[in-house]
C-alpha cells in the first residue's frame, strides 16, 4: 500500500563489551514487555488524533458537497453515519485519556488489559472512521489531493504493528483467565 518504512535488520557474530548491556542481562523479555504500556498507549493516542482528522475531513467534506441542491451531510443516512462516528471518536478519547492517566500515575504498573483495549479501540475507529470518510468522499476520498487515501493507509498498518488486533483480542482474553 504504497509503505517502505519497514526494514530487515541481521546482527551476525555481533559482540559488545559488559558496559553496552541496557537493563539487566537475562532480562530482555520483562523489559521488552515493560515497555509495551507505553507502546501502545503511543500508538492508541497517534490513532486517536488519525481518527479525530479523518473524522474532521469527513464532516467538512459532507458540509460543503452538494446533491439536489443540499448539502450531502444533510442527509439523514450520513449524518446517522457521522453521528456514530462522533460517539465512538468521544468514547475513544475517553478511553485513551483514562489509561495514559494510569500509566502517568505508575510508570512501573503493568497494565495489559488496559493498554490492549486502548490500542485496539483507537486503532480499530481509526480504521474505520478512515474507510467511512473514503466512502462519504466517494471518489474524492481515493484521490490524493484530498488526503483520506494516506489516512487510510496509515490506519489500516495500525493494526498490524505493535501487536495485530487480533493479539490485542487476546491479551484482553488472558486477563479474564481465559
Amino acid at each position: 500500500m504504497g509503505g517502505r518504512e519497514v526494514n530487515d535488520l541481521y546482527f551476525t557474530d555481533c559482540l559488545l563489551p559488559e558496559d553496552a548491556v541496557v537493563g539487566e542481562v537475562g532480562q530482555g523479555w520483562r523489559q521488552l514487555t515493560a515497555g509495551l504500556n507505553l507502546e501502545r498507549m503511543i500508538l492508541a493516542a497517534m490513532m486517536l488524533g488519525t481518527a479525530r482528522r479523518a473524522f474532521d475531513d469527513t464532516v467538512a467534506y459532507v458540509r460543503e458537497r452538494r446533491q439536489f441542491g443540499r448539502p450531502v451531510g444533510s442527509f439523514q443516512a450520513l449524518r446517522h453515519r457521522i453521528a456514530d462516528h462522533a460517539t465512538e471518536l468521544e468514547c475513544t478519547r475517553l478511553l485513551v485519556h483514562d489509561v495514559a492517566r494510569k500509566i502517568d500515575a505508575d510508570p512501573e504498573r503493568m497494565l495489559p488489559r488496559e493498554a490492549s483495549m486502548a490500542k485496539l479501540k483507537a486503532t480499530e475507529v481509526a480504521k474505520a472512521m478512515a474507510l467511512d470518510g473514503m466512502q462519504m468522499m466517494g471518489g474524492y476520498g481515493y484521490a490524493t489531493e484530498y488526503g483520506m487515501e494516506r489516512l487510510l493507509r496509515s490506519t489500516v498498518v495500525s493494526t498490524v504493528y505493535g501487536g495485530t488486533s487480533e493479539i490485542q483480542r487476546d491479551i484482553i482474553g488472558k486477563t479474564f483467565g481465559l
